[in-house]
């Protein structure tokens, strides 16, 4: 019996020291990648010329991608209809949008409400994905946590096929995933390729910035490693 004992507790320290490694190496990686800059060369479009404005944002643990509602290249209600949200019009300006794991998304509103099983399977095993959109009623203001671009049209036309192409579509239509969602203004659509922790939220949006040749990081599955980029 001692002998089993003594076994299944060496078993139970391999793990955690092999759980421990790979935090460790998870997080280095995360800071020596996050910190080497693509697309170094960008500049954003000056104010008076032709552009469109869109916003990063961050949570602290999440970070989305904000654009107008509507523009000459695309009005996003046509996608997203207005009867899709519990409390929003015509008059809301931007509308906002994250990629992530279904589950850890949908049932967790609150940090408070985070299970390890969620936590663990989202971060272990590739999972299915939805889509976070948010209508937003006003331009938002420009803080360490709401970066503002100013990209060209040609720019913004890439940035719109990068989201799209990120949704399920059924008959030209995203499929919504009805009475979901965190508030009256926002809601999840099932979404395209699978989420794991070296694919997350954050790569997302650090994917879609590489796409249109904003400055970014080579990799970014932390928040710190996209908003940086954005000074």
């Amino acid at each position: 019996m001692r002998y089993v004992i003594g076994k299944i507790t060496t078993f139970i320290l391999w793990l955690l020291v092999a759980v421990a490694g790979a935090a460790v190496l998870f997080m280095a990686a995360a800071v020596i990648l996050g910190s080497i800059t693509v697309n170094s060369g960008f500049a954003q479009v000056q104010p008076q010329e032709e552009h469109i404005e869109i916003y990063v944002t961050s949570n602290g643990v999440h970070t989305d991608i904000i654009v107008p509602v509507s523009s000459p290249y695309i009005d996003w209600r046509e996608k997203l209809p207005l009867h899709h949200f519990g409390n929003v019009d015509s008059t809301f300006r931007y509308i906002g949008f994250g990629w992530g794991d279904r589950r850890f998304y949908m049932e967790t509103p609150e940090w408070s409400d985070l299970t390890p099983k969620v936590a663990l399977t989202a971060a272990l095993w590739p999972t299915r994905t939805a889509m976070h959109v948010a209508y937003i009623r006003t331009r938002l203001v420009p803080t360490k946590r709401q970066r503002p671009i100013r990209i060209s049209p040609e720019q913004y036309q890439r940035l719109i096929t990068y989201i799209d192409e990120s949704f399920v579509q059924q008959n030209n239509r995203y499929l919504h995933i009805k009475g979901s969602g965190y508030s009256e203004r926002d809601t999840f659509y099932e979404a395209n390729r699978k989420f794991y922790i070296l694919k997350n939220c954050n790569n997302w949006v650090n994917q879609g910035l590489k796409t249109i040749d904003v400055t970014t990081a080579v990799w970014a599955p932390l928040p710190f490693a996209v908003m940086r980029h954005l000074r």
